[in-house]
């Protein structure tokens, strides 16, 4: 290598640039991803996720999950939010379980890429199935 050729060493340099640029470029467009606290549902719970557009006027392309205390995805979906709609979803556990009452946490990503998690606000509740009683309210969930 001691006689190596001056273009040999400036295209090295160029493909580690280009593939630094690259790295760099890929680390933007990833999701912004927020979580909410854990909370503890019971078979009679529904825990339900409520989230807006606040200002992004061509709508903001959404996933959320739901998780147990494992990290197994128990209910995902995509969705599309137009900006000022306020949409919710909700999850109840499906049954039988074993277990009476279980962990869960919530979790948002936004897809759309160059959207601020400021752009969407959202909260997370756990409500009673019989009487639609609210047991738990969790806003500004950390990004």
């Amino acid at each position: 290598m001691k006689n190596q050729h001056p273009l040999t060493k400036l295209t090295l340099l160029l493909a580690m640039l280009l593939t630094l640029g690259a790295t760099h470029a890929q680390a933007k467009i990833l999701p912004v991803s927020i979580s909410f606290a854990p909370v503890g549902i019971t078979m009679n719970q529904t825990a339900r996720i409520n989230l807006v557009n606040l200002d992004v006027p061509n709508g903001m392309l959404i996933r959320w999950h739901v998780i147990d205390a494992t990290g197994l995805t128990l209910a995902q979906s995509t969705a599309i939010l137009q900006m000022g709609k306020i949409v919710s979803v909700d999850f109840k556990r499906p049954g039988p379980i074993s277990q009476v009452r279980a962990e869960v946490q919530a979790q948002v990503e936004i897809l759309t890429p160059g959207v601020p998690s400021q752009s969407l606000r959202l909260s997370l509740e756990v409500f009673n199935n019989d009487s639609g009683a609210t047991t738990v309210c969790i806003g500004g969930a950390t990004p």
